[in-house]
């Protein structure tokens, strides 16, 4: 088991692909997915409170939270992982699909940003279809902060 740290909107990401993927399942009862997305809901709950919130009276503060901060996941087993990698996929293809139909020129660059980057998450998790950098899964990109335990948005 190892931890794992993301950005904020990486979290957001996943855990919207997630709730997504649980729909379309009937409610996932029983499964892993489902298990995991338990594992993480009090977090998500709470931070997607908190996103709200700021959104309504401090955008500055939002931006901060959603692209400067990050959240770490712990104890993530190797099956945890691989259902991270599988959701980012999803989560990757939505991206391409929405770069092919637009031609808005921040979209373009929004969306490319969030592509690149979860690229990047997914060698870090030793995707075997991205690549694997050789890094250790679930550390903290260079020049940023060590992880700090506990499960919590973080700076």
């Amino acid at each position: 088991m190892t931890d794992l740290t993301l950005d904020v909107w990486q979290f957001v990401r996943l855990m919207v692909c997630m709730e997504e993927s649980l729909n379309t399942r009937s409610g996932g009862r029983g499964s892993d997915l489902k298990s995991l997305y338990d594992k993480w809901e009090d977090l998500w709950v709470d931070l997607d409170a908190r996103l709200v919130d700021l959104g309504k009276h401090d955008m500055d503060a939002f931006a901060d939270l959603m692209m400067d901060q990050e959240v770490v996941l712990e104890e993530v087993t190797a099956r945890e992982k691989e259902l991270v990698r599988q959701e980012f996929d999803k989560v990757l293809r939505q991206i391409k699909a929405r770069l092919a139909q637009t031609d808005d020129p921040a979209d373009v660059e929004d969306l490319s940003f969030e592509r690149d980057e979860i690229v990047l998450t997914l060698k870090a998790l030793g995707d075997r279809q991205h690549g694997n950098t050789g890094g250790k899964p679930g550390s903290a990109p260079a020049g940023k902060p060590p992880a700090r335990p506990g499960g919590k948005a973080r700076k």
